[in-house]
């Protein structure tokens, strides 16, 4: 566990899930992009110079086809991260229960900051959407909230065992 934390700079940690996705209209759904467009959004869009984040994609997949081996290394990830600030972009389908597993993962790492966001609508190709929203609000609470794992949506910030959830 790394103990030099650069307290400016924040980990983004990519999983995929709509928030990371195209409109595939041949599927009728979203699909995942094969490398994320997370970096550049924050750049060009938010402004953020890349010297304050540092990226570690683990995945691009459907939130629901995140397993334990994906929160494993999600886990390591921030354990080996000189940050100790992080946001995780995720799926909404398993975005509270992947919070709660990975709660259990970090149980022992109470020093992190650990926010959850996603999006209903792709971060790119769709406008309005609430993608850069959320982002946006995931950077706030990953910059102002108290070590433990949350979850940034619709402008609200939720504990993990939040029952209201996205509902």
């Amino acid at each position: 566990m790394n103990q030099n934390y650069n307290e400016e700079k924040i980990q983004i940690i990519v999983t995929g899930g709509t928030i990371d996705s195209y409109y595939d209209i041949d599927a009728c759904t979203t699909l995942c992009h094969q490398q994320t467009a997370i970096p550049e959004f924050i750049t060009k869009f938010a402004q953020i110079p890349d010297c304050e984040f540092e990226l570690t994609e683990i995945c691009m997949k459907d939130s629901r086809k995140i397993n334990h081996q994906d929160l494993e290394k999600i886990s390591t990830a921030i354990s080996l991260s000189n940050c100790n600030r992080h946001i995780i972009t995720h799926g909404t389908f398993t975005l509270f229960d992947n919070a709660r597993r990975l709660q259990t993962l970090l149980a022992h790492n109470h020093q992190q900051v650990v926010i959850f966001t996603g999006a209903m609508w792709p971060l790119v190709g769709f406008s309005p959407n609430d993608a850069g929203f959320n982002l946006g609000s995931a950077f706030i609470a990953a910059r102002l909230a108290q070590p433990g794992i949350y979850v940034a949506f619709n402008g609200k910030l939720y504990q993990p065992d939040d029952l209201e959830g996205l509902h």
